[in-house]
């Protein structure tokens, strides 16, 4: 009895903690995980969702001296947002409250922090719906630039049809260019339109069909059959990725006994680590590697593919292994010529990519640089519940190649960025700014720096999410690590500056090919200016 009345007032004490106001409580609430305490209050009121968004953050943010430094008083957003809140609990029934209301709520309480991975999802206990707010996506769509780096998607066409002179050949003049796409979207967009298979088969079989004058009874069926799959394959239109590859591998597995050409499955991981990967040798032996999203080792790196893909299905098998020659291709064009003292200058274009994981290095940067890793900067950690526990400041580093490899330290290396270049990408442009003849060419990037933490590091440092996503009313990815560049600068929100800043001309690209930044850094290479 003694035993169970302690456990009732520890959880009182715990609840207390909940429902009070901004004082400091010895009694830590988990925010990490579905807890019920914390999270039970939340399912049927506004102002329990901000309870748990202002602790949780106060508890887990790695920034608030920088943020105080911007002027952000995190006491006084309390104050200034617990009665809006509050508000929202005390309307009658018949009010409701929308989700435009509510995100514009959360909105104006949470779009001046700076941390550029850091995001909210809340959902709304009236209408059943979810809102999401993103600081960064706000001020990353205020840029001049923005909406055009959204709408154009990079391509080295000009570059490389060998008549435009900026491509390399071999010996059969064969322009020395590797693409391979596997993002989800690519490969269902193939499945659908590439002419001679998939839906454009379908087509054109179902019109051979309906021409004959008559048909048998299993040509009359597989006709049918096959208008159904069309109707499904157009129905993918308007889902999101995830939803539309599930959808198309579901139609995939009901019509497979049709054997429609290139109607193939598609293993679900290529949603989460579908990349779009390119390489060129261009004119001067300048070595060019472009990629969407560091996600490189779950490709090159032999435990990490079959933790990842199905290795069994031919069309992954497929798939995986031209990535694979592609990064291959540059790579070995490095190192050849590297040998041979004919190297010109290497590019690395990370224009458009969403970062990633932190041991893709090796395969970028790392496999240019000597020594085991790469010091860019400096980080520190959350390591208390107090608003400003936080860890000794120490070094940032990054993975270098381990594996012999040339060390490309007396040539130009030119790493390409704009504001869509985020988290490792500029971790990367950190890293070639430590080279002897490292630049930055393009456009300022994103802001994203304070690399993210799962939950499991909770013990050590505190954690990376607020809630569970999906399952709790409040879910929230905060950052639990604050980085610093080498001076000792903290440039969330800001980005990196680029050492040589070239707008991107979206006319002539879609003209006929040119990349004004592609030209700058080509022109820096080969000329030093």
């Amino acid at each position: 009895m003694k035993q169970a009345l302690f456990c009732f007032l520890g959880a009182g004490l715990l609840l207390m903690t909940v429902l009070g106001c901004r004082r400091e409580s010895d009694v830590l609430l988990a925010y990490d995980h579905n807890e019920n305490l914390v999270f039970f209050g939340a399912e049927s009121s506004f102002t329990e969702k901000f309870e748990i968004i202002w602790n949780g953050m106060n508890q887990y943010y790695a920034l608030w001296d920088y943020e105080a430094e911007q002027g952000i008083d995190w006491d006084a957003v309390y104050d200034t947002y617990y009665p809006k809140f509050q508000a929202l609990d005390e309307r009658g029934a018949d009010q409701g409250v929308t989700d435009e209301e509510l995100k514009a709520l959360l909105d104006e309480f949470l779009n001046p922090l700076h941390d550029g991975h850091f995001y909210m999802k809340v959902k709304n206990h009236v209408t059943g719906n979810t809102v999401i707010v993103q600081p960064a996506a706000v001020r990353i769509a205020a840029r001049q630039e923005s909406q055009t780096v959204r709408s154009t998607a990079l391509h080295l066409g000009y570059y490389a049809n060998p008549a435009n002179g900026e491509v390399e050949t071999d010996d059969d003049g064969n322009p020395i260019v590797k693409l391979c796409d596997t993002r989800a979207i690519s490969l269902i967009t193939a499945k659908v339109a590439t002419p001679g298979m998939g839906g454009q088969w379908l087509v054109a079989r179902i019109r051979e069909l309906e021409a004959l004058p008559s048909l048998t009874e299993m040509q009359a069926y597989e006709l049918e059959q096959m208008k159904q799959l069309v109707e499904g394959l157009k129905a993918l239109a308007g889902k999101s990725v995830a939803e539309g590859l599930s959808f198309y591998n579901d139609l995939q597995a009901r019509y497979a006994y049709l054997g429609v050409p290139g109607l193939d499955y598609i293993d679900p991981a290529f949603n989460a680590v579908g990349l779009e990967i390119k390489s060129a040798l261009l004119k001067g032996n300048i070595a060019y590697l472009g990629f969407s999203s560091f996600c490189l080792g779950s490709y090159l790196n032999e435990a990490d593919r079959g933790a990842t893909f199905d290795m069994s299905n031919p069309l992954t098998q497929e798939l995986v292994a031209q990535v694979g020659q592609v990064w291959q291709s540059w790579f070995d064009s490095i190192q050849t010529l590297h040998k041979a003292g004919s190297l010109g200058g290497v590019i690395i274009d990370l224009r458009g990519n969403g970062g990633g994981m932190m041991d893709d290095s090796q395969y970028a940067v790392g496999a240019l640089v000597p020594g085991s890793d790469i010091h860019f900067g400096y980080q520190r950690f959350k390591r208390g519940s107090g608003r400003y526990d936080y860890s000794t400041m120490m070094e940032a580093r990054v993975n270098a190649m381990q594996q012999p490899h040339e060390e490309i330290t007396d040539v130009p290396v030119v790493v390409l960025v704009n504001c869509m270049s985020v988290s490792m990408s500029e971790t990367s442009a950190l890293c070639v700014r430590t080279l002897p003849r490292g630049t930055v060419i393009g456009k300022t990037s994103f802001g994203a720096l304070c690399a993210l933490c799962e939950n499991e590091f909770h013990s050590l440092n505190y954690a990376g999410y607020i809630g569970v996503e999906d399952v709790t009313p409040v879910f929230g990815h905060v950052p639990s690590m604050a980085s610093f560049t080498l001076d000792g600068e903290i440039i969330e929100a800001k980005g990196i500056t680029p050492d040589i800043e070239v707008d991107f001309d979206a006319a002539l690209f879609q003209a006929g090919g040119r990349d004004t930044q592609l030209d700058r850094a080509l022109q820096f290479i080969r000329t030093g200016q």
